[in-house]
């Protein structure tokens, strides 16, 4: 009663099957929804993280966009074949491995140089896992809304026509934080590109796995 043995382990055959009969299996899953998904995020990112740029705007306004990025293409797998033709294990790995791109870049270049942004993190970082073609492009497409000039201006938005999504004003990583906690918990099909109607095939496809 005392005891307690944590065991991990990539799937491997040689692996004990009685362990895996007996013990309690755990996993990490993602949270669900945009607003979870960049709260987890932002609470990895400690103040002096948030604060090491020499371009403290364009690293604050573009690390947010890539957060924001990294929750979209992981939520649009919920759609299916209309989000994704695959649907890609993209991990925090990726997210982690992009924000050093992004602040490295910052730091080299003596202006933004959003085409390698976007060929780095989008062609290699994340499209390095996609294998169909077309995703690929539509990972491109999704990820060059967020790294643009105009994501660096307070008034750009992330869904046109929407006030709701945007990159918060530059300020510190607790204002960042309080921009989430404004965000919405049900997230709108127009919100990943989508059309509207996609949610009717969500919603048939959550009715099915019930």
């Amino acid at each position: 009663p005392d005891f307690r043995l944590w065991l991990t382990s990539m799937p491997s055959k040689a692996f004990p099957v009685p362990v895996l009969q007996t013990g309690i299996k755990l996993t990490q899953e993602p949270p669900a929804g945009l607003k979870a998904n960049l709260k987890r995020t932002l609470l990895d990112i400690t103040p002096e993280q948030y604060e090491a740029c020499s371009k403290p705007r364009a690293f604050k306004k573009l690390l947010f966009g890539l957060a924001f990025y990294h929750a979209l293409i992981l939520e649009r797998r919920q759609f299916g074949a209309i989000g994704w033709n695959i649907p890609y294990e993209w991990m925090n790995s990726d997210l982690k491995t992009g924000m050093m791109q992004l602040k490295m870049y910052l730091e080299e270049q003596p202006t933004v140089p959003y085409e390698t942004l976007n060929s780095v993190v989008g062609d290699i970082t994340y499209g390095g896992r996609a294998t169909d073609a077309w995703d690929k492009r539509t990972n491109l497409s999704v990820l060059r809304r967020y790294f643009t000039p105009e994501a660096l201006q307070d008034s750009y938005q992330y869904v046109q026509g929407s006030d709701v999504y945007r990159a918060p004003a530059e300020g510190d990583l607790d204002s960042v934080r309080e921009y989430i906690e404004t965000l919405p918990l049900d997230d709108a099909p127009e919100v990943f590109g989508l059309h509207p109607n996609a949610s009717i095939s969500l919603q048939a496809k959550v009715s099915g796995d019930l």
